[in-house]
């Protein structure tokens, strides 16, 4: 039973760890934001999809960002927006 919950525990860490791994960042400065499609995209020409839970209306164009975002379906789904340090 101990080697079933060691071997439990390892498996959800590795897939925790794997998970994070998949997360990439991208560095820029915001060239538009569109509301109705939800999606920001940067001065490289980089366009996110937005969650539901980023303010849109605290975006300002020509502010320098890091996005961090998967992708899945052929889109970079934006999880974490922050300003640039």
């Amino acid at each position: 039973m101990r080697n079933l919950m060691i071997a439990a525990s390892a498996a959800a860490l590795l897939g925790a760890s794997s998970l994070a791994a998949l997360a990439a960042e991208a560095n820029g400065a915001i060239a538009s934001v569109d509301t109705s499609a939800g999606t920001i995209t940067l001065d490289s020409g980089q366009t996110f999809v937005l969650p539901p839970s980023v303010d849109v209306a605290a975006l300002q164009i020509g502010k320098t960002v890091v996005i961090t975002y998967d992708e899945a379906g052929g889109k970079m789904m934006a999880s974490e927006i922050t300003p640039a340090m």
